[in-house]
């Protein structure tokens, strides 16, 4: 058989148009060369990844399986942005002496894009700012990806590449899983971008790669170097930091990054894949606040009357038609700053189906909390911001996990106050640990505890959440 490069020559012109210039990557697996073209007076290039399947009967057969699910994910992904655009493939048949099949050359061209891999090895550091929008673009990837039941499996420096425009796209599918299941069981991936259930053989969903973005992430706030290392680091000390990460409870915060990008950088490695968020709860934790630049004061003698009016003079005015959220971006309808004697709370709704968790980080990453209800004002006060943003079912900054007296307030305010629905609490399943409160028909606003991921029973466009701040006032 030729030698590769001859064979792509003899293919050449590639889709018509392209010309091999030369190889730029090669693995075990695959290589990738340049390939330009030409557009009026106009010089075009592209790279073409060329896999080389060899084999016969069920052996060729599961190769050419594993090639059509990358090409699969990355078609299914094509709409998202911030995935690498598959532009053309080809699968060009091999032939023995005897002239019997015996593989293929597969062809896969790509925009040309610059890999993360490649600035690190460079020298370049990325600023605070282009390590925030490289963590949004890839949330965004990997919240399309895990939307579609794909498990990237390998998100690292190398599989990141930076386009002309500045933005960020995740790519190489190859190790990809397209599940229906819960869980998957085969150890693949990078090890020292690894998952610790991944490494440690356990059953593992699409949380893994939320790890392995947070560590790609700490990598770039800790002068390129990964969690527990630095530049002198001995290579043994290396190995060594990675299996000390995969079994300890925390990492130190990462030594750059504002509190947001730093919080979430923590969220992602936590060793608990439990604790991580989802990637959608990521890309809301990573959005800029845009509720933060409308904070309205009132001055009110009574919560429910002068919220009411607030919001019906103020707020609907000046939300409404105001902006539209990209897909998957929590809507924050309304924000208000509600004054009392010993307080100033604010407040902010916001439109969204999170778990409990996903929505505290979300509140918590912006300095605030889950809104806490502790009187029958403070109740009427929250239900007229729900109303007033057309959600039915809210999360409350309150649950019974750490307690053996039951449902407390996230804030530590004392649990006197309730609203539970006839027949709440019940705990169904030993499962519901989390303070709900829904507008039920024939009871009107009511409070009931649930499981972590029970919005998922309603509809999305009547789910939310309130997240507040308190701010004690000085004396003098």
């Amino acid at each position: 058989m030729e030698a590769l490069e001859t064979r792509l020559q003899s293919y050449a012109p590639l889709w018509g148009r392209w010309q091999l210039d030369r190889r730029i990557y090669r693995s075990s697996s695959c290589s990738v060369y340049l390939l330009t073209s030409q557009r009026l007076e106009e010089p075009l290039e592209a790279v073409v990844k060329v896999l080389t399947l060899l084999g016969e009967g069920e052996a060729l057969r599961s190769q050419l399986d594993r090639v059509l699910d990358e090409i699969r994910a990355m078609e299914r992904l094509r709409e998202c942005g911030h995935v690498v655009t598959l532009a053309d493939d080809a699968f060009l048949p091999l032939r023995g002496e005897d002239g019997r099949l015996a593989g293929y050359d597969v062809l896969l061209r790509m925009e040309r894009l610059t890999c993360l891999t490649d600035l690190l090895r460079e020298g370049e550091v990325l600023s605070d700012g282009e390590v925030l929008r490289l963590a949004r673009d890839l949330a965004s990837a990997l919240a399309a990806a895990h939307q579609a039941g794909i498990v990237h499996r390998d998100v690292k420096p190398a599989n990141i590449y930076r386009t002309a425009r500045g933005g960020y796209q995740l790519g190489d599918f190859s190790v990809a899983k397209e599940t229906r299941r819960d869980y998957l069981e085969t150890m693949t991936g990078t090890l020292a971008y690894m998952a610790p259930e991944v490494a440690r053989g356990e059953l593992y969903d699409n949380r893994a790669d939320i790890y392995s973005l947070g560590i790609v992430l700490y990598q770039l706030l800790n002068g390129n170097c990964l969690p527990l290392t630095d530049d002198s680091t001995p290579q043994a000390q290396r190995e060594e930091a990675v299996r000390r990460r995969w079994s300890s409870g925390r990492l130190p915060p990462p030594p750059r990054g504002s509190r947001q990008l730093r919080r979430a950088v923590e969220l992602c490695c936590a060793a608990d894949a439990a604790s991580r968020p989802s990637a959608q709860a990521l890309l809301a934790l990573l959005s800029p606040p845009r509720a933060d630049r409308h904070w309205i004061p009132a001055a009110v003698a009574g919560w429910a009357c002068a919220l009411v009016a607030a919001l019906a003079l103020v707020l609907l005015p000046l939300y409404q038609g105001a902006w539209a959220p990209p897909p998957e971006t929590p809507v924050v309808t309304a924000g208000d700053t509600l004054e009392q004697p010993e307080a100033t709370r604010r407040y902010t709704v916001v439109r969204a189906r999170m778990t409990w968790d996903e929505a505290q980080v979300y509140c918590e990453s912006r300095g605030g909390h889950l809104v806490t209800v502790t009187d029958q004002e403070q109740f009427d006060a929250v239900a007229a911001m729900l109303e007033e943003a057309g959600i039915a079912n809210a999360w409350l900054g309150a649950n019974d996990l750490n307690s053996s007296n039951g449902f407390q307030w996230v804030t530590g305010e004392p649990f006197h106050f309730a609203a539970w629905a006839i027949g709440e609490p019940n705990d169904t399943n030993g499962e519901e640990h989390y303070l709900m409160m829904y507008n039920k028909d024939g009871q009107g606003w009511v409070w009931n505890d649930s499981r972590n991921g029970g919005m998922e029973m309603f509809p999305e466009e009547t789910c939310g959440f309130i997240c507040q701040w308190d701010t004690e006032e000085q004396d003098g």
